[in-house]
């Protein structure tokens, strides 16, 4: 069985987080958007400051150390992309230090967040999505039993969705599943979903779409056990997009029930 990852592992996952951050909006973004600062790139298409540095999106705009990584990110915009990448992380070297070591236990691939209600899976309360259907849940996905995968059990899943399924009829009468994420484009996660949900996926956009910063386009980079996937990473620098893009899709709590029933020990 594989062993937890340790600070050190933890501290190497987030300098590589901050550096294909780095290298990625200054290699491939700043081109693609010229009118756009650099800061800005970072903010919005990395997961430098939520999943390197563990700053809450709620924070970004006014917490001075997020503040003056994205100026000092302005500031360098003329170096070129390998060097841009080693100035600024020299420059966020001591603080990546002090955040790692400050996350570590609730990290990824150590600990799942206390909010992640039923197991791997996280559901939000409708209201927090009032552009959705009132009986639609929106939930989240993460991975609670780290260092091993979440599909290393193949009736793992099932079972989570099956609770959350059933709290969320139970709190707030919800019929219907609805996600995005670039799991979307492994057979592994959609093995677990009725027909229904293949059909809903939403289509995969033309070209290469830029990601937002969250794991739901990230994640793709992470291991089970909570470390940078060198071969993802290298996808990355190399071509200037993520692998997997982030697709949308939905199904009745009624077919995915009869499916986990009909293909699943559950």
């Amino acid at each position: 069985m594989p062993e937890l990852k340790t600070l050190e592992e933890h501290c190497k996952y987030v300098e590589g987080f901050a550096r294909v951050s780095f290298f990625f909006a200054r290699k491939w973004l700043m081109p693609k958007f010229p009118e756009k600062k650099p800061g800005e790139l970072i903010r919005d298409h990395t997961p430098l400051l939520y999943h390197g540095l563990n700053y809450p999106p709620a924070a970004w705009a006014e917490n001075p150390e997020c503040q003056k990584i994205l100026s000092r990110a302005d500031e360098l915009a003329a170096l070129e992309p390998e060097e841009f990448e080693e100035t600024m992380w020299n420059e966020i070297r001591d603080l990546a230090a002090k955040r790692a070591e400050l996350n570590y236990p609730n990290a990824v691939g150590v600990k799942a967040p206390a909010s992640w209600n039923c197991g791997s899976l996280k559901y939000d309360p409708p209201s927090e999505h009032p552009n959705l259907d009132p009986g639609q849940v929106t939930f989240h996905i993460a991975n609670a039993v780290g260092p091993k995968s979440i599909f290393d059990d193949p009736d793992y899943l099932p079972h989570c969705f099956l609770l959350l399924m059933k709290e969320a009829q139970f709190r707030f009468g919800s019929h219907t599943l609805f996600t995005s994420t670039w799991l979307n484009e492994r057979e592994a996660f959609l093995n677990c979903f009725p027909q229904e949900w293949r059909c809903n996926l939403s289509p995969r956009p033309e070209g290469h779409p830029v990601p937002r910063w969250h794991f739901g386009w990230w994640g793709q980079l992470v291991t089970g056990r909570g470390t940078i996937n060198p071969k993802a990473e290298k996808f990355v620098r190399e071509n200037g997009y993520l692998k997997y893009c982030c697709l949308a899709s939905h199904c009745s709590f009624e077919n995915m029930r009869k499916h986990l029933k009909e293909h699943f020990s559950i």
